[in-house]
């Protein structure tokens, strides 16, 4: 009963998106790729971007990575670029079909590898993300998170699941999600499974489930130096292995304890470049946030003439203010580059 209301109502009110044109694996993969931790709105745009440039795996798999990276510029968690470039180079041209392959590969998790199968390969799967284990919660009515209620949403989802339109089933609780059963605002009256929803009959579905108190975001003090020569700026890539891992940079790095910005700057600078500064001119405060820490910057500007000590570990170029658009760069780098825009002309 749950999924016949389900279905219907999807099949009037579903959201148009661009992968739902399509029951082509590859690109259904890259979709959910991106909309991991990512809004709808936001993706949109980089999936068409991306399709455009690498319809095939083929075509991402021979891709410089350094092209594949600017495509994703700006939709952060690079590690998901890194691993859906690592996979298309393992593949042979094709996903493979079963879950037991697809969960061997990298950046591939349960919910990921079970939603390809459903949409793209009409099996009985439910990948659950946080939208699908929240409507179970409510519709179960179980407040306590824990292992144990997750696994009995996993099994009461499987066992609703309309039989023949598997896909159909995963995308319309997404979009129920989205629109009615969302974690912070609950629309239930035009819903079309809230009869059979318990949080719904004990009137606090938001209760459902439990909120977990969030911790305090920490920040990290750090300081940054453009460093010019010739007209020309230097940006380093950032090791495969760290985060934000091959997005290019201006060098520096954190504040120690009690030490003065400027001393920091011409410290890092030291240690990543092996130059030698003096006085760096202080352009301001720029801040920014990730998903689990913010940082604050205080950013130097520097103009060097002689680079003859220079002696950097990673790969590192000279470009131009135009240039520094061929490379894919942290956002809070183009914060930076604003503030440098203001005061310095070259």
């Amino acid at each position: 009963m749950i999924s016949e209301h389900l279905l219907g109502w999807y099949s009037s009110n579903k959201r148009i998106l661009p992968w739902r044109e399509t029951k082509d694996p590859y690109k259904i993969w890259i979709s959910e790729i991106m909309l991991q931790q990512t809004q709808v709105a936001t993706v949109i745009p980089y999936y068409q971007r991306w399709i455009n440039s690498f319809p095939n795996i083929e075509t991402l798999a021979s891709a410089d990575y350094n092209d594949v990276l600017k495509h994703w510029e700006g939709l952060g968690y690079y590690s998901r670029c890194k691993n859906i470039h690592l996979t298309a180079q393992s593949l042979g041209g094709k996903l493979p079909n079963t879950f037991h392959e697809l969960i061997q590969l990298p950046g591939i998790g349960e919910y990921t590898a079970k939603t390809i199968l459903a949409i793209a390969h009409n099996q009985q799967e439910v990948g659950i993300d946080t939208n699908l284990e929240r409507i179970g919660f409510r519709l179960l009515g179980l407040k306590k998170k824990s292992k144990f209620n997750s696994n009995r949403v996993k099994k009461f989802l499987e066992k609703i699941q309309d039989k023949s339109k598997p896909g159909d089933f995963n995308q319309a609780l997404m979009d129920l999600g989205s629109s009615f059963c969302q974690a912070k605002a609950v629309y239930c009256d035009p819903c079309p499974i809230t009869a059979e929803c318990k949080a719904t009959l004990n009137d606090n579905p938001l209760e459902y489930p439990e909120i977990k108190k969030s911790k305090p975001i920490p920040t990290v003090n750090v300081a940054v130096c453009i460093i010019s020569h010739n007209s020309k700026l230097l940006l380093i890539q950032r090791p495969q292995n760290k985060m934000l891992g091959g997005l290019w940079e201006f060098p520096g790095g954190k504040i120690k304890l009690g030490e003065p910005k400027e001393n920091a700057t011409t410290r890092e600078v030291k240690e990543e470049t092996g130059l030698i500064i003096k006085d760096p001119q202080y352009l301001g405060e720029v801040k920014h946030q990730y998903s689990h820490f913010k940082v604050s910057i205080s950013l130097f500007y520097h103009r060097i003439d002689d680079i003859s000590s220079i002696k950097i570990k990673e790969n590192y170029i000279w470009t131009t203010i135009k240039g520094v658009d061929k490379f894919a760069l942290p956002k809070a780098n183009y914060k930076m580059l604003e503030l440098f825009n203001k005061d310095i002309s070259l």
